[in-house]
């Protein structure tokens, strides 16, 4: 049930950021609509970020180590703050989810006893397992 509430929560929260807000500017529109995700990003989005949820791996920021709920959610904080920059899957891995804005440093996942990898790596392998199995 748990589970079910935050997917819930997580697909009102991408839907509620992509629709446009309207003005009396034919311009302003247009500018909004080309700022959003497609129904395809906003699905890979959102598996992303349950990917990382449900990860039980560590994500280690700026010398800190952070559980994968707390990185689920510095995500998705990320996101919502660069969302008119993000037009693809891939720009949301690069905005949100690989590297420190104050410190250019970039994310660390370490999951079970393996080696630390990038989470830019990590995220890419999924979003193509993710696309091999979906499309």
């Amino acid at each position: 049930m748990f589970n079910l509430v935050n997917k819930l929560l997580l697909m009102t929260t991408l839907f509620s950021l992509t629709i446009p807000t309207f003005s009396n500017s034919q311009a302003d529109i247009s500018n909004t609509k080309s700022q959003t995700l497609g129904l395809e990003q906003e699905e890979e989005v959102a598996h992303l970020l349950e990917f990382v949820r449900n990860s039980a791996c560590t994500m280690m920021r700026n010398g800190a180590s952070h559980s994968s709920l707390e990185a689920a959610q510095h995500i998705l904080n990320k996101y919502d703050y660069f969302k008119e920059d993000i037009q693809t899957t891939e720009r949301f891995i690069q905005l949100a989810a690989s590297r420190s804005t104050l410190t250019g440093k970039d994310y660390q996942v370490q999951c079970n006893n393996q080696p630390p990898v990038t989470s830019r790596d990590w995220l890419m392998t999924e979003l193509q397992n993710f696309r091999s199995h979906q499309y």
